[in-house]
């Protein structure tokens, strides 16, 4: 455990469109919102659920859109309104983080150097919680001891060409209190951009790569400290909004949150950090970011179809078939498909193969132009 003046805050970042789940995934609901988690559960509620107890329930913060902070509120998450905190417009994580580090700051009153922050997305699917826990422990103690920014990397499974990489300095780095070292915990040589599959094969064969979870862990003290090193005008924003929201300032806050540029926090602070750290994730681990995802993550049948609702598959492989209607819509059947996607929804119906679950973020794109278009011409 930390020490006793040590402030542990958990961030979950839960204020992604999620496109890619079209026609399930709507703007007022999102797939953070969608019950594509164990159980049942939304992908935000499971994301609390695990990390209930590593921190104190009133230092468990969500950060969201303004638009979906009421629907967040009001749905199945376990944390109490004046937790929800809403970004005033979309800035990219950069943009987020920068918010809610404000916030802790000048509104929940924590000082720099006796709080540690972990950011967590709400969109991952994680398949062993206690692993879970047992890396975020590590990763918070590293943040708190070296005064690092540490990162959670996952061992690949493939080449996936979907996924940032983090590459692994030989030789792992010790803690206090953890004598063996382990081998989980070790330098970052540098971050790598989504690659082309050839190169994604060869980091899987290199063994020196892990892909990037987005998970971030720090004293917010560090994160100010490297955060003005790499980008010294959004550390110096970040410390004015902070004393503007201290103040009660809330326009003024918002003012300066609309200098921000819309950037992630890899391109803005983690690729140009000094002290970086990876805990090697002991979890299996996948960012639930299209319909080939959730099949992947979900137990399937004998044949490794994945379903909700109760549609009637016939002679079907490898499929994802979602209806969202159930016993409200009409009968869904499928017959004869490999590999295909089929979601059903009250706003619409996709059919698409699998290898192709990437592109669905082009229909909500093209249906948006289209709804744009008709009221131009009304």
């Amino acid at each position: 455990m930390p020490p006793s003046a040590t402030t542990r805050i958990a961030v979950i970042m839960a204020g992604g469109a999620g496109e890619r789940f079209w026609p399930i995934s709507r703007p007022y609901r999102p797939k953070q919102l969608l019950p594509l988690g164990p159980g049942g559960r939304t992908l935000l509620a499971d994301t609390v659920r695990r990390v209930h107890g590593l921190v104190d329930d009133d230092c468990m913060l969500v950060v969201t859109g303004r638009e979906l902070r009421e629907p967040i509120i009001a749905s199945d998450m376990p944390v109490f309104a004046d937790q929800v905190i809403a970004e005033p417009a979309r800035r990219n994580t950069m943009g987020a983080i920068a918010w809610v580090t404000a916030w802790a700051l000048g509104r929940m009153g924590v000082a720099a150097e006796d709080a540690t922050m972990a950011v967590i997305p709400a969109d991952h699917h994680v398949g062993d919680m206690d692993a879970f826990r047992d890396d975020v422990e590590l990763a918070m103690a590293a943040a708190e001891e070296l005064g690092a920014l540490v990162t959670v990397g996952a061992p690949p499974t493939r080449p996936e060409v979907g996924y940032g990489y983090i590459e692994m300095a030989p030789g792992s780095v010790r803690l206090r209190g953890r004598p063996d070292g382990d081998g989980r915990l070790r330098a970052v040589v540098r971050f790598r951009e989504k690659p082309d599959f050839e190169t994604a094969a060869e980091f899987l064969r290199s063994g020196r790569f892990l892909w990037n979870t987005g998970m971030f862990f720090w004293r917010i003290a560090s994160f100010l400290e490297e955060l003005a090193q790499a980008n010294a005008e959004i550390a110096a924003t970040v410390r004015e909004i902070a004393d503007a929201l201290a103040a009660d300032e809330r326009a003024a806050a918002e003012q300066l949150f609309a200098t921000l540029p819309e950037i992630s926090v890899d391109y803005a602070l983690m690729e140009r950090a000094r002290r970086v750290m990876v805990v090697r994730a002991g979890f299996p681990w996948d960012d639930l970011g299209a319909w080939d995802a959730w099949r992947r993550v979900e137990a399937g049948d004998a044949v490794g179809n994945v379903t909700h609702g109760d549609p009637l598959l016939i002679d079907c492989r490898g499929c994802a078939v979602y209806d969202e209607m159930g016993s409200d819509g009409p009968p869904i059947a499928v017959i004869g498909l490999d590999s295909v996607v089929v979601a059903v929804g009250r706003d619409g119906i996709l059919v698409a193969p699998l290898s192709r679950a990437q592109q669905v973020r082009e229909v909500a794109e093209r249906l948006r132009e289209q709804s744009q278009d008709t009221e131009r011409r009304e």
